[in-house]
């Protein structure tokens, strides 16, 4: 799907971004198919798996509250390319771990690294693309983690046929490095003119601090069916329904085109409805109070054989979950004051990744159609957080449009 209305060099930048979300995504997705070959390797448990995936969590949930105020002050260029370049250290890493405690090291290290990513992306949003298009830009860059998704388990899991594990994660450092290099060269022209300027910062509005514990609140609920599947997806399909690990790979791509296709939706189904809701942002909410609803029979999932229904409803529900998020994150930097946009969405995604690794750790103890279950009734209770606490009025009448936004009817 085209950009319209966009110059070339913006074009440019969001493609830059998409591109450093798809490769940090895919180190996930890479850990999440090699675990059968792990396991095998290291005699790891279940619980050892969790421990790990909850370290990253915790490591990156810190970084994002850390990066949020970070990116506020320096600018989305420095902030980002410095943590591109740790996280493809950190992933090069892995190929001389050895033991459980070595791996949790340097996930913890590789997940501080990766907190910094969506604060930067979302300053950049919020600072350089025109009000009405951040909703579809929002959507791109959701979309980008359910791409690498889909090309990840198809890459990863014919290159297993060739090539040892640890050169696989080397490969993906070095692609990281190189995007690094990109970013320096080729996103400067429009983040340099966006530097922030040396002045007093404007104080933050009435209502801001209601604004940050909705949006905090509704990550937490609504992020940990994202994390779960993240993790848990090829292990969910490996082991319930009896398949290859090759088998696995082929698998996992509908359920992210799914997802993919959400995230797009997502930024632009408000935008088509506005004229039946009178508002894009009542449209907003009634789009973002369906998907809460598709949600919710995910976790049949784990009472059928079939692999067909399994794989549709596990799409519909990333599918859902990313209109969802689309929507969420478009509150953020349509509404939210440039200069805050950073501590918006990093404080809110530290909460969103607080909970993620709540919900991984139990994902040791507490049958997976039960977690699954309690995810699905987590996003009606996000909606209805947002319903209460942040209404389109009440955002209307404490978040007035600064010089900066372009306005489009009927907002």
């Amino acid at each position: 799907m085209p950009l319209p209305e966009m110059n070339i060099v913006n074009k440019r930048m969001i493609f830059l971004m998409v591109g450093i979300t798809i490769i940090a995504a895919a180190d996930r997705q890479v850990m999440s198919l090699l675990k059968p070959v792990l396991d095998n390797e290291f005699g790891w448990s279940v619980r050892d798996y969790a421990g790990i995936s909850t370290v990253t969590q915790i490591a990156s949930a810190v970084s994002l509250l850390i990066s949020g105020w970070l990116v506020d002050r320096l600018g989305p260029r420095w902030t980002l390319g410095a943590a591109m370049s740790g996280w493809s250290l950190m992933t090069i890493c892995h190929a001389v771990a050895r033991n459980v405690v070595q791996f949790s090291m340097i996930r913890g290290a590789l997940g501080a690294f990766e907190g910094a990513g969506m604060p930067s992306v979302m300053k950049v949003v919020a600072t350089t693309i025109p009000r009405h298009q951040r909703a579809m830009t929002v959507g791109y860059l959701n979309a980008a983690p359910n791409v690498s998704a889909i090309i990840t388990p198809l890459v990863v899991t014919s290159l297993m046929l060739y090539i040892d594990w640890r050169e696989i994660v080397t490969g993906l450092g070095v692609i990281g490095f190189f995007l690094v290099f990109l970013w320096f060269h080729k996103g400067s022209p429009v983040l340099e003119r966006k530097a922030p300027a040396k002045r007093q910062e404007s104080r933050a509005p009435a209502g801001w601090k209601r604004l940050i514990s909705v949006f905090s609140v509704c990550k937490v609920c609504s992020d940990a069916t994202w994390w779960v599947t993240l993790f848990w997806l090829p292990d969910i399909l490996y082991t319930h329904f009896h398949l290859t690990i090759q088998e696995t790979g082929m698998a996992t791509a509908p359920v992210y085109v799914g997802a993919a296709a959400g995230a797009i939706l997502g930024g632009i189904l408000p935008r088509w409805l506005s004229p039946v809701f009178k508002t894009h942002e009542q449209a907003r909410r009634v789009v973002m109070a369906f998907a809460a609803l598709c949600i919710l029979p995910v976790s049949l999932v784990f009472v059928t054989s079939s692999l067909l229904l399994g794989v549709a409803l596990l799409a519909l529900a990333l599918a859902a979950h990313q209109v969802f998020s689309s929507n969420l994150f478009g509150i953020a930097t349509e509404w939210a004051p440039e200069e805050h946009v950073g501590r918006l969405v990093g404080v809110g995604a530290f909460c969103g990744n607080l909970g993620g690794a709540t919900i991984l750790w139990l994902t040791g103890f507490i049958p997976m159609g039960f977690v699954f279950a309690g995810c699905g009734v987590a996003y009606l209770a996000a909606w209805s957080v947002l319903e209460a606490g942040a209404s389109p009025r009440w955002l209307k009448k404490h978040f007035q449009l600064s010089s900066h936004n372009v306005v489009f009817e009927g907002l």
